[in-house]
């Protein structure tokens, strides 16, 4: 077509000029011999030349590419039953093919290769086995779902199946779990279904999603261009750069944002902060695992490791089913497995989680010092005290418990003479990966790394600290999840002196000088709630160190733990500094909200002022506890503090509540009528109440809510 333009343009413009050349030459001479026809017919002349011109056009535009000619075929269809032109073949037809044969080749290897990536991933118990070779073996016991918002009924669908349905009808879908529940074996036993249903799973840490998306891109591929993928993305809660906004949750939202999508993540870690991050992730249904039971469930379990030879005394189910406490414990898989792990008869010796974490850590040590001594003769025995020291080495220097740098962990805790021995001790309790290029490591689950922080805290305050020691010890605060690791420890000790000490402490490190402040009130803070928890002579302790307190965070502090000893003097005090003293108000209101997450950064003391921050977090979590029927347990004393606080929250932003949320706690506050407090106390806890139950006047709180 190109050419045929080319040639009719050149020769329109010889047409053009001979036209020229006619009409000068008719007009001043004499054409030679037969020209002269042409002269002397100058514009018949012309117009021949055009339709010789057009035919010639009209020839090269029907000729076939290269001058050949095409034989006739059979009649073309015409009309709505033609077919597309097709394409020839091995110009368009077939890279494009190959290319899309290769991209899926490519996105099944992949597929593949993180389906067995997880199943490597080691669990509680057995613990040689890997979550494969517990699924191959049979030893997979499927829990049971309810959603989220539904979960009164006792009975629930059966997990794989469940999830799979959906996944399967294009929907996303949230599961959360207690820690230890079985969240990861079930999200391995979705993606093998999902194999087996001809579906291409992609599942992956939440951690590791931006390596992962990486790899993609690098390999062109987009496995949400394949219909049959389905992204599996365990862990949410492992992600705290989430908080930032940063390439991690880009990445997550890239894979998450087409479905159909399962992602896990622990029940408290989702409600607290996760659900608050991750607004742009949206799940069509959101599911909780349930426990198990000891009559299905865990007899279940114990008859699949008989089969097995894993355990050989059925006496365990018998020392279960008869105690109340260790019924209690088998609910969450977790426990459960460690209890096959420790036996009847150290089961009979259980009272507590705490305890079964003791009991549970203390064999698995006995039994790791054997094995490396195998390899090893000069090992001492103490893999225990190296777990214990790795788990304060990720606290003290602020790692990221789920991905552990392994070569700084073990540059601080081996010499190169002994380090074989103690990384094999190490590899116990910690499984290895790869993360962008770095060997890094996590816990076998999150909660042996908090006892073991824990078992190494209670170690350090039974020695004889001094204050440097101690400053050492506590200086970074702990979670909540550590914190009742630490109390249970200490509790089963029952060490009556414990207190004491702890309060010498407590007086030597208000006088010492030269101490960071922060430093002084986190660690004064920690001691508070220790004494009060563990010691027997907590009230009459506290009340000494209150006389000479007058530091607004640790008077707080100190006040808030007597309320919880049912201390009337302590609430007086209480209620007194947070009617006339706007400083202590606001040290208590910041102090709550640092508790609960709304306060993510920064040092103590944490005082709520303007520019308020938004409280969420703090909102959830506590309302939470004023629905539960624990939360009438509590001395009236201390719900009365939390709930004049919590309101305060919302009185001195100006802000109202309404709905199921007013309706809690109003409930909360009528539930403290006849519990002993004075009217004062009562009519005030009702004008906070009436005050942010409707829209007030802004400015116009009473004198005694003044921020």
């Amino acid at each position: 077509m190109v050419v045929a333009i080319a040639v009719t343009g050149v020769l329109s413009v010889a047409t053009v000029l001979t036209g020229l050349i006619t009409n000068e030459a008719s007009a001043q001479q004499r054409w030679p011999g037969s020209l002269e026809v042409i002269r002397t017919h100058a514009w018949q002349s012309l117009g021949v030349l055009a339709m010789l011109l057009v035919g010639l056009t009209v020839a090269l535009v029907v000729l076939p590419e290269g001058g050949a000619t095409t034989p006739a075929g059979p009649e073309e269809p015409s009309g709505d039953d033609a077919e597309p032109p097709t394409p020839p073949v091995g110009e368009e037809t077939a890279p494009v093919e190959e290319g899309r044969k290769a991209q899926q080749e490519r996105l099944t290897r992949l597929s593949t290769g993180l389906v067995s990536r997880l199943g490597r991933r080691r669990t509680a118990y057995p613990l040689d086995l890997s979550l494969a070779e517990l699924h191959r073996m049979d030893l997979f016991v499927p829990g049971r779902l309810a959603r989220y918002h539904e979960r009164a009924p006792e009975t629930g669908e059966p997990v794989v199946a469940a999830l799979v349905a959906r996944l399967c009808g294009g929907e996303s879908v949230l599961l959360l779990g207690e820690p230890g529940s079985g969240k990861s074996l079930s999200l391995y036993g979705v993606a093998l279904a999902l194999r087996r249903a001809g579906l291409r799973p992609i599942p992956l840490r939440a951690l590791d999603a931006l390596e992962v998306v990486g790899d993609l891109r690098t390999a062109g591929l987009d496995p949400m261009e394949a219909a049959d993928a389905v992204v599996l993305v365990d862990g949410l809660d492992e992600a705290s750069e989430l908080a930032d906004g940063g390439p991690l949750t880009a990445a997550l939202l890239d894979l998450l944002g087409h479905g159909p999508a399962l992602v896990t993540s622990r029940t408290r870690e989702y409600e607290e902060w996760i659900a608050f991050e991750t607004t742009g992730i949206s799940f069509d249904e959101v599911f909780v695992l349930r426990g198990w039971s000891v009559e299905i469930e865990f007899a279940d379990y114990l008859s699949r490791l008989q089969r097995h030879g894993l355990i050989t005394d059925p006496g365990l189910y018998r020392t279960v089913v008869t105690s109340e406490r260790l019924t209690r414990l088998v609910k969450r898989p977790l426990y459960a497995r460690m209890l096959t792990f420790i036996g009847p008869d150290a089961a009979t010796r259980v009272s507590s989680a705490s305890n079964l974490y003791g009991e549970y850590l203390n064999r698995l040590g006995r039994t790791t010092d054997f094995a490396v001594r195998g390899s090893h003769p000069g090992w001492g025995g103490q893999s225990l005290s190296v777990w214990q020291a790795a788990a304060w080495l990720v606290h003290a220097q602020d790692l990221p418990a789920d991905a552990i740098p392994m070569a700084e962990l073990f540059a601080a805790l081996t010499p190169d003479s002994g380090r074989g021995a103690e990384i094999r001790a190490l590899d116990q309790v910690i499984d290895r990966r790869t993360l962008h290029g770095t060997e890094v490591g996590e816990f076998l689950h999150y909660s042996f790394y908090e006892n073991l922080l824990a078992r190494h805290i209670r170690n350090r305050l039974l020695s004889d600290l001094s204050t440097e020691q101690a400053v050492v010890a506590l200086r970074h605060d702990l979670t909540r999840e550590v914190r009742h690791h630490l109390i249970g420890q200490l509790q089963e000790l029952a060490d009556r002196g414990l207190g004491e000490r702890l309060s010498e402490l407590y007086r030597k490190l208000r006088d010492e000088p030269g101490l960071d402040p922060a430093d002084r009130l986190i660690v004064c803070n920690l001691l508070v709630y220790l004494i009060s928890r563990t010691s027997p002579a907590a009230p009459e302790q506290l009340s000494t160190l209150l006389h000479r307190e007058r530091d607004e965070f640790l008077l707080s502090a100190i006040l808030w733990a007597l309320c919880h000893h049912r201390s009337d003097f302590a609430l007086s005090r209480f209620f007194s500094l947070l009617q006339y003293d706007p400083e202590f108000r606001a040290c208590s209101r910041g102090y709550v909200l640092y508790y609960y997450g709304d306060v993510r950064t920064g040092r103590p003391p944490f005082l709520d002022r303007p520019p308020y921050l938004p409280h969420e977090r703090t909102t959830t979590r506590v309302l939470a506890m004023f629905e539960s029927p624990t939360f009438q347990a509590i001395p009236a004393q201390r719900r009365y503090v939390d709930l004049y606080t919590f309101m305060d929250i919302y009185l001195v932003r100006h802000e109202t509540i309404g709905g199921r949320s007013l309706s809690t706690l109003g409930a909360a506050v009528d539930a403290l009528s006849g519990q002993g407090l004075t009217q004062a106390m009562e009519e005030k806890l009702s004008d906070m109440l009436q005050t942010i139950s409707r829209r007030p006047i802004p400015d116009a709180n009473p004198t005694s809510f003044a921020g």
